[in-house]
């Protein structure tokens, strides 16, 4: 079975943005679709090793699931990458680098090693939005160029988010999967 997983953003739920609408539009082309609410990413001090072992623990993920990140997940996303192999991954306002956000230092005890991550996961794909104010343009492609990623540029998407932007619906995550 074809399977799917959703991380989502930094303070956001897996009720909120684009999750419910692609969460059913994967259940409908046969998907298996798992979007969970991340642990500590409610709050201030968001945990990798909290994360990834929740993901872990559930088995789920294994050489066929996609995985679609969003903002943070899109760093959850890469850490995953470079522990485990996965069918392929999708980036949504994605940043690659330390950006010195204390609250984000728990997934900076190393650099990404992107080498690693493309050893495991075959196929990248990136979506870019023209006026994210958190990730440029130009950044989002650096990061896609770095992955060896498909670079899908979407328009004014902002952040693809639901509060900034209104951002409800992402078709072009289907168009690559």
């Amino acid at each position: 079975m074809k399977k799917a997983l959703i991380l989502h953003a930094w303070f956001s739920k897996p009720e909120s943005n684009w999750y419910p609408w692609l969460k059913s539009e994967l259940e409908k082309k046969g998907y298996e679709v798992w979007v969970p609410q991340l642990p500590t990413f409610d709050g201030n001090a968001p945990d990798l090793e909290t994360a990834i072992k929740f993901i872990t623990d559930e088995n789920f993920v294994d050489k066929d699931t996609v995985v679609i990140g969003h903002s943070l997940g899109t760093l959850l996303t890469m850490r995953l990458a470079e522990r485990m192999q996965f069918g392929q991954a999708i980036l949504l306002a994605a940043w690659d680098y330390n950006d010195l956000t204390p609250e984000h230092k728990s997934f900076w005890t190393n650099m990404i090693d992107h080498d690693l991550c493309k050893k495991n996961v075959a196929k990248w794909s990136a979506l870019i939005s023209d006026n994210d104010p958190y990730v440029t343009k130009i950044l989002a492609g650096e990061v896609a160029d770095r992955f060896g990623a498909e670079k899908i540029y979407c328009g004014a998407k902002e952040h693809f988010s639901q509060d900034l932007g209104g951002v409800t619906e992402v078709p072009e995550i289907l168009r690559v999967m």
